[in-house]
């Protein structure tokens, strides 16, 4: 006899296991759950107290509100792939306030749109020939590593393969904290892969250079606050007029990649420039816009053409954050403070844009 609430077992023969396999009932979920344990006499004399148990972990996540769904063993990782998508769709406009200026608050709409998009064509190319049919209880450690060397013959990057077995680890977590779980257990995934992230940078006189070659104006000044306070590209395209006030600027929370805001006070030279972009316009106008007023959002002929004639054509537009970072803390200028300036929100991350090189470390040795 077992004891109110503990939930029962018995043995169900059949040809396949003639001595018998044991079944758990227990009650979860507001009904009485009847499940096979696969624990059968035929090959294990231990199966009685595999599946006391097993019965004894079920009738506690039936308590705990965490028992896996019925339909747990059949879930797919293409099932598991929707909720993430999902799940993703919404935390990014979770985190857009309604009280973003319409042009900000549609930008945000379109940049999430835009990530989750990336993210759907790299699952859908990667992943989903892999993994998508295949039940998710059944993918193993060996699997995943398979997986991670089968790209790497493909030549794929580093980061491009723990990129894509960050998007199945989420999915599979999104999958075991479901009500109720879609997977019953999460496999175990192997480290990452070591990374090299870029450490392109450009120095003063070299960005002066690279400054007078720009002949628009408003792309000038966009250039300018990159290289001088290390805004993302697209915190700069869609800066607003009403976000520039005489010395300072302002980025809305919500309005940044970490959803924080910001206000930054301007440098003069960077103020002027600011200033004569903002000269004529409405609140509610782009501050960076080109001759004819539109804004700006694909420069790329003119920045190749621009770093060329500067003597500068590997520099991506990314390096100039890269390049703000260093240049603060070359002057002195406090980790936290620069952080607060450049939205960098964890030290790992604002670390690894301090770019150091060999003239950096030989200056260091006269201070050693």
């Amino acid at each position: 006899m077992r004891l109110y609430g503990t939930g029962s077992l018995w043995l169900r023969k059949s040809k396949k296991h003639p001595d018998g396999e044991y079944w758990l009932r227990y009650y979860g979920r507001g009904k009485q759950q009847t499940e096979n344990s696969h624990f059968c006499l035929c090959h294990d004399k231990r199966a009685e107290s595999r599946a006391t148990l097993l019965l004894s972990k079920r009738t506690t996540q039936a308590q705990d509100g965490t028992l896996p769904s019925t339909t747990a063993n059949r879930t797919l990782v293409g099932d598991l792939a929707e909720l993430l998508f999902k799940s993703m769709r919404a935390d990014k406009l979770r985190k857009i306030p309604e009280s973003l200026p319409v042009p900000t608050r549609e930008w945000r709409i379109a940049q999430a749109d835009r990530v989750i998009k990336e993210a759907r064509a790299r699952w859908d190319r990667h992943l989903a020939p892999v993994f998508g049919d295949r039940k998710a209880a059944l993918v193993t450690n060996d699997d995943l590593k398979q997986y991670s060397a089968a790209r790497l013959e493909a030549k794929a990057r580093h980061a491009t393969v723990n990129l894509e077995l960050a998007l199945l680890r989420r999915a599979y977590r999104l999958g075991f904290e479901a009500q109720p779980r879609l997977v019953r257990e999460l496999p175990s995934f192997p480290p990452r892969l070591a990374a090299s992230p870029r450490a392109g940078f450009i120095e003063d006189a070299a960005f002066d250079k690279l400054l007078v070659t720009i002949e628009e104006p408003g792309l000038r000044a966009l250039v300018l606050c990159a290289f001088r306070l290390g805004f993302r590209r697209s915190e700069l395209q869609n800066l607003l007029v009403r976000q520039f006030d005489e010395g300072w600027l302002r980025l809305f929370a919500g309005a940044t990649k970490n959803g924080k805001p910001r206000s930054v006070k301007l440098p003069a030279d960077v103020n002027d420039a600011l200033a004569a972009c903002a000269k004529g316009k409405t609140a509610n106008d782009y501050l960076f816009t080109w001759p004819d007023g539109k804004r700006i959002k694909d420069f790329r002929g003119a920045w190749v053409k621009a770093r060329k004639a500067a003597g500068v054509p590997e520099l991506l537009f990314h390096d100039l954050r890269r390049s703000a970072v260093r240049r603060m803390r070359k002057r002195g200028i406090t980790t936290a403070t620069a952080m607060l300036i450049t939205g960098h929100l964890t030290r790992v991350v604002f670390d690894a844009y301090d770019a150091a090189n060999a003239e950096d470390v030989a200056q260091a040795a006269d201070k050693i």
